[in-house]
């Protein structure tokens, strides 16, 4: 339990120290940061739109919650891939919330084309009504590029800090 304790305090009053990457990698991390903003942004610009779009590709309970819930933890998700400050907690959230975030639309267009919408969808809802593309094999690879990307960031950020 100490270990645990000690971990948290180090994360919490640890030192804000940007993670060591390389020019190139900063980069691509910025782009991810960038992506994270532009679907925040379209998705709050378009928010009923984008709750429309929720509702179509099977979150009927509450879209309005999921979107809130969602453009919440994509701004905080940008936060980790810019050169900005922060202390080790939320750096460690912010990963934590871009795997989640991208995860979530790597499945949900997953279930999607698997289910045979694609196509028969207006939109997928990445960037809200905005830039509207339709579920299909595309759109899998877009959000299993965004996932992988993420992880591949997240994972050099981990590896140049220990």
């Amino acid at each position: 339990m100490t270990k645990l304790q000690d971990q948290l305090n180090r994360w919490m009053t640890g030192t804000d120290e940007l993670p060591a990457l390389r020019d190139k990698d900063w980069y691509l991390s910025n782009l991810l940061g960038a992506v994270f903003v532009v679907m925040a942004i379209l998705q709050i610009i378009s928010f009923n739109g984008f709750k429309e779009a929720l509702r179509g590709i099977g979150l009927t309970s509450s879209p309005a919650v999921w979107a809130v819930l969602l453009i919440i933890v994509e701004l905080w998700a940008m936060l980790g891939f810019f050169k900005i400050r922060l202390n080790p907690l939320a750096r460690r959230l912010s990963g934590l919330f871009a795997v989640l975030v991208s995860g979530f639309w790597f499945i949900q267009t997953m279930k999607l084309v698997s289910e045979g919408a694609a196509g028969q969808l207006p939109g997928s809802g990445f960037f809200g009504k905005y830039l509207q593309q339709s579920p299909g094999w595309w759109t899998v690879v877009e959000a299993s590029l965004l996932l992988f990307t993420v992880v591949y960031v997240l994972s050099l950020s981990d590896s140049k800090n220990k």
